[in-house]
């Protein structure tokens, strides 16, 4: 059974095709496939994932050998990853395998294993090359700037610093969630003396780190399954709108009430706890541990989830897409990804976004908008009707549940609340029944209202895209004018002006009128 190599070159960019590439990541808890679109503008979406758990890392010997049941285990997930990639038609497959492969000296023998048994050729990363994908995989949904990558695994943590968004340096040190567990905690639940041995190893462990990074950071991004687990129970313990882990801020507070919690359950009541899975509820309390005290070193108060990493980072490098990137370039690259996901042309959605921002600019500053603001309604331009995909009738919920529950790219849960609310307003409705409330943590003071005011945006963009019809504000009369080349009923009817006016009215207070140009 022949596989592609480790190194496969970048999917082809002909005439703007979508291509399938598979990538394999080989941990020292979990294993994961998964499938990805790409497109020729960089983006890509998940088409197929899977997750296993071989607990590869488990039982190591004292010099890190991988003991003979944990590499039984490793050989037959790969195998059965092997059998997915035939049933998927063979797309070029990347697999990678990190921490657990890297310090086993019996590597090569497991390594020749994989091969004979599966025809699969597993590339070991080192500690840099595992920091490098990391970063790549989250500036391919990030503006980053001079900020700090926390990638937790089962036996390593990969910590990267970047400066003006480019890669810096990065720590690879040993304090990874499986490997605290298996060394400190004994007990289940876990005993006060071993969580605070535990934490007191892993601040001996990052003090030398952060003079060694050279930063310190405005924002820390989590990346990994124990972080996104964390997210998830946060998100699932109480009235939060955006099911989406990705973008989701862990403040350390929450982290330290999380991690609280969880210890003092035993292992088979965590597993009940809703948004943990089974397998991750062995590990997430020394993760917990390990990305409070990370946040403590950092002198930072949050965690900002990144759904993208490791996987991801194996994509972009295969895409050569560009990164560092600003935050519209990577929302948009998103938005492609996702519109060609559902089947739907970005053509009407490009023209909607054009029209839009023409309004946005000019009236930005009068509002306090700016690029965050801009990058939302850029988003809710691009997808507001991605949702007839599902249903025309009434497809603005539609593209705002997509919002809701897909990775956005480029924009936080803020920016996301901004765009969904601009989406549902997109076709002149009323703010559903509740909304206020339902959104109280993610949209706060003016937020509401600016969530109106790019619905009635959207509105008129809509309204006129096909057209050859502009649009304009008059600062001295407080109106918008919608100016046409024709009479009034060639490009713009009086339909058109009338149906718009009421938004417009309610959102901004100003008046629409119509001229003729001449």
């Amino acid at each position: 059974m022949s596989r592609a190599p480790a190194k496969v070159p970048a999917p082809a960019r002909t005439g703007g095709a979508t291509r399938e590439l598979a990538v394999i990541d080989l941990g020292s808890n979990t294993a994961r496939f998964v499938l990805f679109s790409t497109t020729p503008e960089g983006g890509f979406h998940t088409l197929y994932s899977e997750k296993e758990l071989p607990r590869l890392g488990h039982g190591t010997g004292p010099d890190g050998a991988l003991a003979a049941e944990g590499i039984e285990r490793g050989v037959a997930v790969l195998r059965r990853f092997a059998h997915r990639i035939d049933r998927l038609g063979r797309p070029p497959t990347i697999a990678v395998a990190t921490s657990a492969v890297r310090e086993a000296p019996n590597r090569e023998s497991f390594l020749d294993q994989v091969r004979r048994s599966t025809g699969l050729r597993l590339e070991v990363l080192t500690g840099e090359q595992e920091g490098r994908y990391a970063y790549l995989g989250t500036g391919s949904a990030w503006d980053l700037h001079e900020d700090l990558l926390v990638d937790l695994g089962g036996g390593s943590m990969q910590l990267v610093s970047t400066h003006n968004g480019r890669f810096r340096r990065v720590a690879s040190v040993p304090l990874g969630s499986l490997r605290l567990s298996e060394r400190f905690l004994e007990h289940d639940p876990p005993r006060e003396k071993e969580l605070d041995a535990l934490r007191r190893h892993v601040r001996t462990t990052l003090r030398p780190v952060f003079p060694r990074l050279k930063i310190e950071p405005d924002r820390v991004f989590g990346i990994g399954g124990s972080v996104r687990a964390l997210a998830r129970v946060a998100i699932e313990s109480r009235h939060y709108p955006i099911p989406q882990v990705h973008g989701y801020s862990l403040r350390r507070r929450e982290l330290h009430r999380l991690g609280e919690l969880l210890r003092k359950l035993p292992v088979d009541r965590r597993r009940a706890v809703p948004g943990l899975s089974r397998p991750r509820a062995e590990v997430v309390v020394p993760a917990a541990i390990v990305f409070e005290e990370v946040l403590r070193a950092a002198k930072v108060d949050e965690l900002r989830v990144s759904a993208n990493g490791i996987r991801e980072g194996v994509a972009v490098e295969a895409l050569r897409a560009r990164v560092p990137a600003p935050a519209e370039t990577l929302a948009r690259r998103g938005a492609i990804a996702h519109a060609r996901g559902f089947g739907r042309p970005l053509e009407h959605g490009e023209e909607v976004c054009r029209r839009v921002l023409q309004l946005y600019d000019a009236v930005a500053e009068r509002y306090g908008w700016g690029e965050e603001e801009r990058t939302a309604l850029s988003v809710a331009a691009w997808l507001h009707d991605v949702g007839e995909s599902i249903e025309s009738w009434g497809h603005s919920r539609h593209s705002a549940y997509i919002l809701q529950h897909a990775p956005v790219f480029g924009v936080d849960h803020r920016g996301v609340g901004l765009a969904v609310l601009g989406v549902l307003l997109h076709e002149g409705d009323d703010l559903p029944r509740g909304w206020k409330g339902e959104w109280r943590e993610v949209l706060r003071g003016r937020d509401i209202d600016t969530g109106k005011r790019f619905g009635a945006l959207l509105f008129v963009a809509e309204s006129l895209a096909g057209t050859s019809a502009g649009a304009r504000w008059d600062p001295v009369l407080k109106r918008l004018e919608i100016r046409t080349r024709g009479p009034l009923g060639s490009e713009a009817s009086e339909r058109t002006i009338a149906k718009v006016a009421g938004p417009v009215r309610d959102a901004f207070g100003w008046e629409v009128s119509w001229s003729h140009a001449r």
